[in-house]
């Protein structure tokens, strides 16, 4: 029985976007959850296997992972690690001592509890201090660099390019198209005669229909005047693409794998082949790390052997991602007018992802 279920209240995912400023920017910005969910991708689908010198405890580790869902695990702990600096699992065992699931907790409300010689003695969950022993939880962090386990939000320094980015595209785009096709319209109402309350009224009422396409009928005397903008579009386009740019960069995806136009070839084998060896491989050195002493340790102890499990991630290399990038770009076309016709998961099953995931990018 999981030990959470005792303090859960509704979903243990949090669902809305109060509460937490970078998970906000996560639901809302289409771009951010893109990079986020790609990132996790291709650090973690790629697949891995064990090696270990005693067949039996490599053959129980394989079952075991394969229980849990491993890479399913591995692959929201690194979405979440990004969104809250840290991630979570309660594990759930078996008679044996073996995990059999390894159950999402809410990283906004578990923080590990450290003593006075800074090792780790516990988690507090949900405001309960204590709830959580160390081996009661898999526990992954982002950017911890001091001893106090917490990690880092890579979304954090990239709070005000988000908020910038929604203003220009959910508040002042939408402004500019209306100005485009319907221009404003001032209009002077002789509201003399009237008294201050009347007139305000008239006043109110005049601006409450003077919107584009609507017809205006009064009794008072009213004047028009047409004014006729030119907003800046091109100056727009190229600041919501500086605030992509600085999106792109701050959560270092390339920009051939979010259907970004690249120069040529050797540029994009160069953005690849930097994110390779840097982004991906960063991250999956430490999920092995990690991995290998929280799961594969704690298997071979409750087998009774002392053997040393290894978890080797299945090469990713750049040549690979740039030769499917190209094909399912071309597949997908300008304005996914391509042959798959906007078919996100079938582009993401080409690319060898998790198509269900596609719904998350």
């Amino acid at each position: 029985m999981p030990k959470a279920k005792n303090l859960q209240r509704g979903s243990l995912t949090p669902r809305g976007v109060e509460g937490h400023e970078d998970y906000k920017w996560f639901r809302l910005d289409e771009l951010v959850r893109r990079c986020i969910v790609v990132n996790a991708h291709f650090s973690t689908r790629g697949g891995f296997h064990t090696v270990c010198e005693e067949p039996e405890v490599k053959a129980v580790v394989d079952e075991v992972n394969r229980r849990v869902n491993l890479d399913q695990v591995l692959f929201t702990a690194q979405v979440k690690r990004s969104i809250y600096g840290c991630a979570g699992f309660e594990v759930v065992e078996d008679g044996r001592g073996l995990p059999v699931r390894l159950l999402g907790l809410d990283s906004r409300r578990l923080a590990p509890e450290l003593d006075e010689d800074w090792n780790l003695v516990g988690f507090t969950y949900k405001g309960v201090r204590g709830f959580y022993q160390p081996r009661e939880v898999v526990y992954f962090s982002n950017l911890s660099l001091e001893a106090d386990m917490r990690g880092l939000s890579d979304i954090e320094p990239l709070r005000a390019v988000c908020q910038a980015r929604h203003e220009l595209l959910r508040e002042n785009f939408p402004e500019v198209a209306r100005s485009l096709w319907a221009p404003f319209v001032v209009l002077r109402a002789d509201t003399g005669g009237l008294a201050a309350e009347e007139a305000e009224e008239v006043v109110e009422q005049l601006a409450e229909v003077a919107q584009a396409g609507r017809s205006i009928a009064v009794n008072e005397a009213v004047e028009a005047q047409v004014v006729h903008l030119s907003p800046d579009v091109t100056g727009l386009n190229n600041l919501l693409g500086k605030l992509e740019e600085a999106i792109i960069a701050g959560l270092g995806t390339p920009r051939i794998l979010l259907g970004r136009p690249v120069a040529n070839r050797a540029t994009a084998y160069a953005e690849l082949e930097a994110y390779v060896e840097g982004v991906v491989k960063s991250i999956q050195r430490y999920f092995k790390r990690e991995v290998e002493a929280q799961l594969y340790a704690r298997v071979a102890r409750a087998l009774g052997w002392d053997s040393e499990v290894k978890h080797v991630w299945n090469p990713v290399r750049a040549q690979d991602l740039l030769e499917l990038s190209r094909v399912v770009s071309n597949l997908w076309g300008p304005h996914g007018q391509g042959p798959l016709g906007g078919q996100q998961r079938k582009a993401w099953e080409i690319m060898g992802w998790n198509p269900e995931d596609a719904e998350n990018a």
